[in-house]
């Protein structure tokens, strides 16, 4: 960690033996998740945001920004840190393409840049791609393959949920089926449309400035919340986690693949082998997207730690402790919105799939013709099974992987350690980050929307109850073959 008195540190190191190559389960993860899209992924050096806007400052003054429309993005700390490089040259490699020493790179004399390279012990280790062992899993051809497979994948769903309305849309006999599909086709959606969301904003970075959660999903944000784990030392980070989250969304694909092909006497169809991969292969990448969530929120906890330290060993620096700060929270509201918005989508998706699968139960309850047909029967049981399988597997997931209902837990932990450090020394010092942080803290309307949607999605789902839908596929022996549309 940087001193506070005398010239600040400045880092050499020729081949640091501490840096240890990552496990190529991470990068492994990242090309399953179609997440690679720059062909650079490590910096050959990060700026902190006050350098940035000293840098662009230079710049002005010496007439090299013409065109100021262009150039705003340039001062959007995110995409300074995430989506723009250095294009002179190759970040950290050579003109050959290979990886250049460390000792060559430019050193950080600024204090605040240094944090930027914090280590899990919080001192700044510089690496380069060739040591964290990066090599062929991001190649040249990478970043349009990925989001080719996206686009693939979200026409392939799209397909799929405009194949299955069309035959289910306006037959009231159906109308259950149809929502409690539909639920569980806007849970497995939401990786794959944040992810496009991510590249989408790496095409046009100033055009999209705004879009700042789509950061979390930019291989070099992620490789800087790996940089704060020290996995190169420690490995993955909730390893039987990562199994859970792929065996049990897998084990649900199963059951759903058995229902559609064996129990209901479907058979093997166009419909079922399309509905079975969907379940499969989305599923399989929500399952990441939550070990992917897990991944961010842990060193988070551990970085805010840090710079509780780096407050106590600098008190009274406001301008090192300010650009810390500022550097870690907003990358962790990009985080957080990143949850609010999976929040937002999930929570109605999730109280529709309860209320349907409620209605779904009472109906067979109160019937007995479903009773009169074996094959009927175990559908209708089955269904239920599956139905209560994929909300259960969802939701767990989410709360494993989160540690709670949202992020917020978090930065109010790291708020309320703070305020013990106070002393009576220093009080101005201590006075500014205190309206830093309110600043920060101001309540957004983004919870007063989800929490609307919500009670909306409550409300629809307590009136679809009351409704008569008797009329439902139970009595008139075609219930199985229904569940084959």
């Amino acid at each position: 960690m940087a001193p506070i008195n005398g010239r600040p540190l400045r880092i050499q190191i020729e081949k640091p033996s501490t840096t240890k190559k990552w496990p190529n389960g991470f990068w492994a993860i990242l090309k399953l998740m179609c997440l690679f899209y720059h062909r650079t992924v490590v910096p050959r050096r990060k700026t902190c945001y006050g350098c940035t806007v000293d840098k662009f400052k230079k710049r002005i003054r010496a007439g090299a920004v013409q065109d100021m429309d262009s150039s705003a993005g340039e001062m959007e700390p995110m995409l300074v840190q995430y989506e723009f490089q250095d294009p002179r040259r190759v970040e950290g490699r050579g003109a050959d393409g290979e990886d250049t020493p460390l000792m060559e790179q430019e050193e950080s004399a600024c204090p605040v840049c240094d944090t930027l390279w914090w280590n899990q012990d919080g001192l700044a280790e510089r690496y380069s791609e060739g040591d964290i062992g990066i090599g062929r899993w991001n190649h040249r051809g990478s970043g349009p393959l990925s989001l080719l497979l996206l686009l693939g994948a979200l026409t392939f769903i799209f397909y799929d949920i405009v194949n299955f309305l069309d035959k289910l849309w306006g037959k009231p006999d159906l109308i259950l089926r149809m929502m409690i599909k539909m639920t569980l086709y806007i849970i497995l959606i939401i990786y794959p449309l944040f992810s496009l969301c991510s590249k989408l904003r790496s095409i046009l970075p100033t055009a999209l400035a705004n879009l700042r959660w789509a950061s979390v999903l930019n291989v070099r944000y992620l490789i800087k919340r790996g940089q704060i784990l020290g996995i190169g030392r420690k490995g993955l980070p909730g390893k039987m986690l990562l199994f859970l989250f792929q065996l049990t969304p897998l084990i649900v694909a199963l059951y759903r693949f058995l229902l559609f092909t064996v129990i209901s006497e479907c058979g093997f169809n166009w419909s079922t082998i399309v509905t079975s991969l969907i379940g499969i292969i989305y599923g399989q990448w929500y399952g990441l997207y939550m070990y992917l969530l897990y991944f961010v929120r842990i060193p988070f906890q551990r970085e805010f730690n840090l710079l509780l330290i780096y407050f106590k060993e600098n008190e009274g620096s406001e301008t090192r402790c300010r650009g810390a700060f500022f550097a870690t929270v907003l990358d962790f509201f990009c985080f957080k919105q990143l949850v609010n918005l999976s929040i937002f989508v999930m929570f109605p998706a999730l109280v529709f799939a309860v209320s349907g699968n409620i209605t779904y139960e009472y109906l067979l309850s109160n019937t007995t013709c479903v009773a009169d047909n074996e094959l009927n029967r175990s559908v209708a049981h089955h269904t239920l099974r599956l139905g209560w399988s994929e909300i259960f597997v969802s939701l767990v997931s989410y709360l494993v992987a989160m540690g709670g209902v949202h992020a917020g837990y978090i930065f109010d932990n790291f708020v309320g350690r703070l305020l013990h450090l106070r002393s009576g020394r220093n009080w101005i010092f201590w006075s500014n980050l205190n309206k830093d942080i309110t600043y920060v803290t101001k309540n957004s309307h983004f919870l007063l929307v989800t929490t609307i949607f919500s009670f909306i999605s409550i409300f629809m789902a307590f009136n679809f109850g009351t409704q008569d839908i008797t009329d439902l596929a139970f009595c008139n022996d075609t219930m199985h073959e229904d569940l084959c549309v």
